[in-house]
Order: C-alpha cells, then sequence, then structure tokens
C-alpha cells in the first residue's frame, strides 16, 4: 500500500542527490580594511552602473541638455572675472585674470561640487540602497562621478579661451611639458578629499537634512581661503600658512602652476596635503563603514 501511494505521489519517493534543492548558505561579512576592498572589487559593475545613471539622470528630460554643463558656470565666472579683474584690479601674475580665474574655478569646482554630490550621494540613491544589497560607500562615491563632468566642460572653457587669447594677444598661455602631470594628480587629490569630508557628511546628512546648506554654507568661506580669487603672491608672506594649512590651497596653487606656469611649486605642502588627505579619506572609509548600518535603518 505505501509502494503504491509513493508512486502517485512524487513528492514522497526518496529525492536522489540530483533532485535535491540547491542549499544557499548566509554568511556574515568579515571585518577588516581588506575584506571591505575585496567586497568592493566584486561589485565594481555596480559603480560604474551609479555613476552613468547619476550623470544621465541629471539633465535627462531637459531641452537644453549637456549644454549646461558649459551654460551654468561660464556667466558666473565672467561677472566674477569682470568684478575682480576689471573693477577691483586683482593682479593675475602676468596672465588675462579671466584664464587666471577660470583655471583657478576649475580645479576648486573638482572639490566643491564632489562635496555636495557626495554629501547628497545616500539620499540620491535611496531608493536603490532599500532595494538590492552592494556595498554602501558606492552610493556616495557614485555621485562625484558629476563633478568630473563639470571640470571636463571646464578644462574645454580653458582650452577655447587659450585660444582666443592666443588670436588676440598672439601669446600661448597654456603650458606644455612634464610640468603638466601635476594637473590630473592634484586634481585627482581634490576628489580624493571632496570623497574622504563627504563620507562624514554623507551620513550626516540623513540624520540632518539641512545638511547639505551648512555644506554650502562653510565652502563659501573655504573658497577665499584658497587662492582662486587671487594668487598666492598677493598674500604677505607672514600670512601664507593660512593658505598652506587648507590642503586645497596648495592642490589650486600647483594645478595654476602646471597649467598656467604661474606662481612656484608649493612642493612640501603639497606633500602635507597629500598626507592630511590621505588621513581624511582612511578616517572617513573607517567612520562611514561604523555608521553606515544604522544611518541607512532610519532611511
Amino acid at each position: 500500500m505505501i509502494a503504491v501511494v509513493r508512486r502517485w505521489l512524487p513528492w514522497m519517493r526518496p529525492q536522489d542527490a540530483s533532485d535535491r534543492p540547491y542549499k544557499w548558505v548566509i554568511e556574515p561579512v568579515r571585518e577588516g580594511f581588506f575584506a571591505r576592498v575585496r567586497e568592493f572589487w566584486r561589485y565594481r559593475r555596480i559603480l560604474w552602473f551609479l555613476c552613468s545613471r547619476a550623470i544621465k539622470s541629471r539633465y535627462e528630460g531637459m531641452t537644453l541638455g549637456p549644454f549646461w554643463l558649459f551654460a551654468r558656470p561660464l556667466l558666473p565666472i565672467i561677472i566674477s572675472a569682470f568684478v575682480f579683474g576689471g573693477l577691483l584690479g586683482v593682479p593675475s601674475d602676468g596672465v588675462p585674470y579671466f584664464l587666471f580665474f577660470l583655471t583657478g574655478q576649475a580645479a576648486w569646482h573638482v572639490f566643491d561640487r564632489s562635496l555636495m554630490m557626495v554629501t547628497r550621494g545616500l539620499t540620491i540613491n535611496q531608493n536603490i540602497l532599500k532595494k538590492v544589497y552592494f556595498p554602501r560607500i558606492m552610493a556616495p562615491i557614485s555621485a562625484a562621478s558629476i563633478a568630473l563632468t563639470y571640470f571636463a566642460a571646464f578644462m574645454g572653457m580653458m582650452i577655447a579661451a587659450a585660444f582666443y587669447y592666443l588670436f588676440k594677444d598672439g601669446i600661448w598661455y597654456l603650458r606644455f611639458g612634464p610640468e603638466l602631470l601635476l594637473a590630473p594628480l592634484v586634481t585627482l587629490l581634490s576628489l580624493v578629499l571632496a570623497i574622504g569630508v563627504g563620507l562624514f557628511t554623507s551620513i550626516w546628512q540623513l540624520r540632518f537634512r539641512e545638511m547639505r546648506y551648512t555644506i554650502r554654507y562653510f565652502t563659501q568661506f573655504w573658497l577665499y581661503l584658497t587662492p582662486v580669487i587671487y594668487p598666492l603672491s598677493a598674500v604677505p608672506p607672514q600670512h601664507r600658512w593660512i593658505m598652506y594649512a587648507n590642503p586645497m590651497g596648495p592642490y589650486v596653487e600647483t594645478f595654476k602652476w602646471s597649467v598656467l606656469g604661474i606662481g612656484e611649486l608649493p612642493f612640501v605642502p603639497l606633500v602635507c596635503a597629500g598626507v592630511t588627505t590621505t588621513v581624511v579619506l582612511l578616517a572617513g572609509i573607517w567612520y562611514f563603514s561604523w555608521a553606515e548600518a544604522a544611518a541607512i535603518d532610519k532611511m
């Protein structure tokens, strides 16, 4: 009788090894820096997806689209160059002030925009974070890709301005040579510094919604402590330590030195800024790893 029942009810028959369901084993993620790095590398394709998604969503549905990359920063730069260079006569170390200011803004904008977008990284991607698991640190890092598109637009405007002054003054102000290799290096360091600070502020943004406005408030003062509007040569020697205590000071000054050939290379402050950036990044990674679970649960 039992044999007949098993024949008609397959689920009661003994299963072979091939018929047994696959067993999923869920294990806790190992703690430690290297475990985090391996997990980050395993999900690296998601980082590329989040970066492309952030860029596309920024201008999707707009009539002018990527044109805003050039139009949005260009008008403030023209007005600022007219006020500081034309009306106030701020020196520019022998370079047309518009090109001087545009170069400084290109270096500063990488940090400024990256910090703002990294701060909002968790908020922007909160719908995905609630549905799919991937290393949460990818969300704020991917938001910095928008700032790189702005940097590319600034570089395009710098080249266009250089050709304008070449036809106007007969002088090519941009620099060619091995010194130019320092420009992408300090740009990368500026981006890393913004990510390091942003890993703190992205957590705080989930707790305090006005954090991004606070960041905007402080970066306005940070700009004036960075030689963007004025050259470092206009700062009295006894006060230059203030500029060098700010990591963005050596980065912006090195960027202008490598691109325009003006000023001098602040080697020692640049090394100190690199060390500070590394410490800020490591501290940001540690803090984000420690606070991300509790912060995202409250999202």
